[in-house]
């Protein structure tokens, strides 16, 4: 007897549970394209009848935005794109900086939460809880107005610290390296070191595994690439020359000169010859002066009277120096104190005769300063070593050919200082009054030479008249910006930390001290590694917020994405389209750090078995 199967009846697809819910998937996905595209449609139409621009094509236009961060090359004449381009570089400079300090200042205090000592602990929690719940904008406006921007050392006088650092209210300088004439030869000794240190890398695990015992891999791998790299850098630095129509145009009047590429050979710069940044280069004066007055200057709600302030120069950048008041009665009447020779001093009045400045001498017996003292400090055998920035721009304090300041009357002098236009403190660094055809004639004993670099050059900063020129600077509104996010954001990540390491059982603590493990021991070899895992996904929330609230960075006056946006918006009319733009740039960045950390994540992750 044939056996007989029976088949299932299909079932219809409006029964169909797959199916249904895909069908609905479906629609919904048709309904949410018809309401972007009905939305897009209403948007551009309203812009096309006022006129306003609903694509990207002012992109290219020119930009004609003044912006003083800038990570890469810019003028106002660069297009809207590369302005654009400038506030997203700023962005991620603050972004990087600030997850790599708020990190370490929030795991610091998350762990001070949690110490024995009682003075410790208090001080972290009333951190925690005190800047916690302070707005981050009114964190912004205290330290860039209240703390930075009126901070005592001026530019004019900086605060200089070991490593060649200079910190003052314009922010902070330090040496930097940037790339030499060999720097290209060594690109492909580079990229065999990272070629090689991927294969040691590799082939190190695969030995520690097979030989089932501990071991690192990285040590090996990083010997190879420094071995590697270091060998390409010295090889690159001794045959790196200096490009054949290199020079520099400089101008000492002014101090200011650029290094190019001299096409036509005539030593001075044509607007179509390309400007060549990172250049060493040695600036001697034999012999030159520079004329400052003395004033009374108000800083940090102070009155400093008599100050005198010249460019600010290093040891070892001249061979000597000599100052003198100029004017009969006046160098008869006052001396010079120097606080930091030959940079700041005071002019004081000398009552007692003994040639040694005591406090109150800076001032009259009215206690007023004594203002528009006209000063003059000779230099000789000055020389400072600079490196080119990247438009090729160098710069020297502004000196004047000796022996061609003329000294005022008794008549003029008082008048000078009582405010005549020309002859008041108008400027930190004055111009001398007068002229004569001998001044025209007289000019600077001044030798420019470019100096010889390897695959990097070293770059220390200097103040030259007003601003940081050299090395690397973080100017006043990024330091501001950058403190106010580490230090909130670093509350947060604070209080992930704590609870973190307490999530961890107590029974781990115990085993570690069964097994004869310091306090510190167990800490760092046993809770905290556990904790981390803990701790690492609530972080990656905290750094993306703290990337979202750099758009706040215009109450410090930080030119970022959000900033430029705004003003691109309002030059243009395109607010949809920038708008966009802002959205794209913020989802970039935090889908970076949310790719790398969540890799990081995963290899801290518990292997099941």
């Amino acid at each position: 007897m044939a056996m007989t199967t029976d088949v299932p009846e299909r079932i219809p697809f409006w029964r169909n549970v797959k199916t249904l819910g895909l069908l609905a998937q479906i629609i919904f996905a048709v309904i949410v394209v018809a309401a972007i595209a009905i939305l897009w449609n209403n948007v551009t139409s309203a812009l096309a009848r006022s006129s306003l621009p609903a694509d990207f094509s002012w992109l290219g236009s020119r930009a004609g935005i003044p912006i003083g961060e800038r990570p890469i090359p810019y003028t106002p004449d660069d297009t809207y794109f590369r302005a654009l381009a400038i506030g997203f570089l700023n962005t991620l400079k603050i972004a990087l900086v600030g997850v790599v300090l708020a990190s370490i200042l929030g795991v610091g205090v998350g762990v001070a939460r949690l110490s024995n000592n009682f003075l410790l602990r208090q001080i972290a929690t009333w951190y925690v809880e005190i800047l916690r719940n302070t707005p981050l904008a009114v964190q912004i406006i205290f330290w860039f107005t209240a703390a930075i921007a009126t901070l005592p050392p001026t530019i004019s006088a900086p605060i200089r610290l070991p490593g060649g650092l200079m910190f003052s209210n314009r922010g902070l300088a330090f040496p930097a390296i940037y790339p030499g004439f060999g720097f290209r030869d060594w690109l492909p000794w580079i990229v065999a070191a990272i070629a090689l240190y991927a294969i040691v890398l590799y082939v190190r695990r695969r030995q520690i595994i097979a030989s089932e015992r501990p071991g690192l891999a990285w040590p090996a791998a990083l010997l190879a690439f420094l071995a590697v790299s270091g060998t390409g850098y010295f090889v690159a630095s001794g045959t790196a020359a200096i490009p054949e129509p290199l020079t520099v145009d400089f101008t000492v009047e002014r101090g200011r000169g650029v290094t190019f590429l001299d096409a036509n050979g005539n030593g001075e710069r044509e607007r179509d010859e390309a400007l060549y940044g990172f250049v060493p280069v040695t600036v001697r004066v034999s012999e030159a002066a520079i004329e400052t007055q003395s004033t009374n200057l108000t800083e940090q709600r102070r009155i400093k009277p008599s100050v005198l302030r010249f460019p600010v120069l290093e040891e070892g950048e001249y061979e000597s120096f000599d100052v003198r008041i100029l004017g009969s009665a006046d160098a008869e009447r006052f001396s010079v104190h120097w606080t930091d020779a030959p940079t700041t001093g005071l002019i004081y009045e000398d009552r007692n005769a003994d040639g040694i400045y005591q406090e109150g001498e800076e001032v009259d017996a009215d206690g007023v300063g004594f203002s528009g003292v006209r000063t003059l400090l000779t230099i000789t055998g000055f020389s400072r070593d600079l490196v080119s920035d990247r438009d090729g721009g160098i710069r020297i304090p502004n000196f004047e050919p000796v022996g061609t300041q003329e000294e005022e009357t008794e008549e003029i002098q008082d008048a000078g200082r009582g405010g005549v236009a020309g002859l008041g403190p108008t400027s930190l660094f004055g111009s001398p009054t007068g002229s004569s055809s001998d001044e025209e004639e007289a000019v600077l004993d001044t030798t420019v030479e470019i100096r010889s670099s390897g695959a990097l050059v070293w770059s220390r900063p200097s103040v030259p008249v007003s601003n940081y020129e050299g090395g690397f600077r973080f100017t006043a509104s990024y330091l501001a910006l950058l403190l106010a996010l580490v230090i909130y954001t670093a509350t947060f990540i604070a209080e992930i930390t704590r609870a973190g390491i307490m999530a961890v059982p107590k029974g781990q603590t115990e085993a570690s001290k069964a097994l004869g493990l310091s306090g510190r021991q167990t800490f760092s070899l046993v809770i905290f590694p556990q904790a981390v895992r803990i701790i690492l996904p609530p972080m990656i929330s905290q750094y993306l917020n703290l990337t979202k609230n750099s758009s706040l960075a215009p109450l410090a006056a930080y030119a970022e994405i959000f900033a430029i946006s705004a003003i691109v918006a309002n030059q243009t009319g395109a607010s949809v389209p920038v708008t966009v733009l802002i959205i794209v740039s913020y989802l970039v960045i935090s889908w970076f750090f949310s790719f790398v950390l969540n890799i990081v994540n995963a290899r801290l992750a518990i292997v099941e078995r």
